[in-house]
């Protein structure tokens, strides 16, 4: 009984508390609910089985029959089982097998593409969670300096060391500052949602996201390969089905020449697989067929894939420069964002150093309203601005690693 009660108190708790989830299960959610990750998924059993039957197609052809025909005079009863096998030069079944072979290919890359963008995606939104977290925090500070402003400015006003406009001044201050703490509290509640939608978890405005510990790592640590870069590995496939396409339609203007056997077994009539082996007739078949029409028929089509071929050859190799330069882009945004917050840090503790000093002015009556306002301005800004640099890195690191094809997070 008493375990129950613990288990009821905790169950009570979790609920009115929320739940707390850090960024690796709100991945694991994310790849097990997943819509579009499922889909794929079924996309790819679509290919295998795909695949299966082209290999089945080369089975040989084989039949069993047997009939009874009865009139008013007489019954009569006959079976059969035929088994044949024809090869030719332009062999659809091959061609299929191919084809069929490369689309697997491209679907179980196309998964992995899909499980990494997905994770990527999740990992942006919990951080622009974890961002406007922080900026609720400053927006909280916004409010408290100038309700604590307030208190000083009366003080100083009832020693007239202060005009009536600044005193009314830090109140329009305080009351525009709890605008702006309601609209960032609006701002996380959306990321929140904005995450639980895309992992189909049900929202909770009591669910919590733990911060996280991150290493940079250096510019130069990063290395790009166009073998190991999951875009250009799908473009290639379509390339290569492409050629197998136009390939496959050239051979069409080429004689066909094939070549089948075939074996019947005549029927006893002692039992449905009671065969006579000696009526047994193996035939062979060696044929040069050519449509006399055929290159004019053939023409249209031909030059459809040939002209399908050349776009997508175009196609893989602008995808392989457009990945190459996305990466030397990114290593640069990487580099100048990864001194951008040192800077912001830099610049942080300076304003930090520079609003205490002219907040103790003020309150000696030493410092004008005008000083204290463009202090508390730059120190909050100095805030934002490091809070959006740090972020913004471990996105860029991050969108280095999936065009690298390096683990996200380490990990995934």
């Amino acid at each position: 009984m008493k375990k129950l009660i613990y288990i009821f108190l905790i169950l009570f708790a979790f609920k009115l508390f929320g739940e707390t989830f850090d960024i690796h299960e709100v991945i694991e959610i994310g790849l097990e609910n997943s819509y579009d990750l499922n889909s794929q998924k079924y996309s790819l059993r679509v290919a295998k089985q795909n695949l299966y039957s082209s290999y089945l197609d080369f089975l040989p052809s084989a039949s069993y029959n047997i009939s009874k025909i009865e009139t008013d005079n007489s019954s009569e009863k006959s079976g059969s089982v035929s088994i044949s096998e024809s090869v030719s030069s332009n062999e659809s079944r091959y061609f299929s097998i191919k084809n069929n072979l490369s689309s697997l290919r491209k679907n179980e890359i196309n998964f992995e593409i899909a499980k990494r963008d997905l994770v990527y995606t999740v990992v942006q939104y919990y951080l622009n969670i974890l961002e406007n977290k922080e900026e609720f925090e400053v927006a909280k500070l916004e409010v408290e300096i100038p309700r604590k402003n307030l208190e000083e400015t009366k003080i100083l006003f009832s020693h007239g060391k202060v005009s009536e406009i600044n005193k009314k001044q830090v109140e329009i201050n305080l009351s525009r500052a709890k605008i702006d703490s309601n609209k960032a509290k609006n701002e996380l509640e959306r990321s929140v949602l904005n995450l639980c939608f895309l992992i189909n978890l049900n929202y909770n405005e009591n669910y919590e996201f733990a911060k996280f510990d991150y290493e940079f790592r250096n510019p130069n640590d990063f290395s790009y390969s166009q073998k190991n870069d999951l875009e250009i590995s799908s473009a290639k496939e379509d390339f290569l089905q492409s050629k197998l396409d136009y390939t496959q339609n050239k051979l069409d203007f080429l004689p066909t020449l094939s070549f089948s056997v075939s074996k019947d077994l005549a029927w006893k009539e002692k039992s449905i697989f009671d065969f006579d082996k000696n009526s047994s007739q193996l035939q062979y078949t060696l044929s040069l067929s050519y449509p006399l029409f055929n290159p004019l028929t053939n023409l249209p089509k031909n030059l459809s894939s040939k002209y399908a071929f050349k776009q997508s050859k175009l196609t893989f190799d602008n995808i392989k420069k457009d990945q190459k330069q996305n990466f030397e882009l990114l290593l640069s945004d990487f580099r100048q964002s990864k001194e951008s917050l040192k800077l912001a840090k830099m610049q942080l503790d300076l304003e930090e150093l520079n609003f205490n000093l002219v907040n103790e002015k003020y309150k000696l009556g030493k410092a004008n309203f005008i000083e204290f306002e463009d202090a508390k301005k730059n120190l909050l800004k100095s805030k934002t601005d490091k809070i959006s640099e740090y972020y913004n890195l471990i996105l860029i690191q991050e969108k280095l690693n999936l065009i690298c094809n390096s683990k996200i997070l380490k990990k995934y």
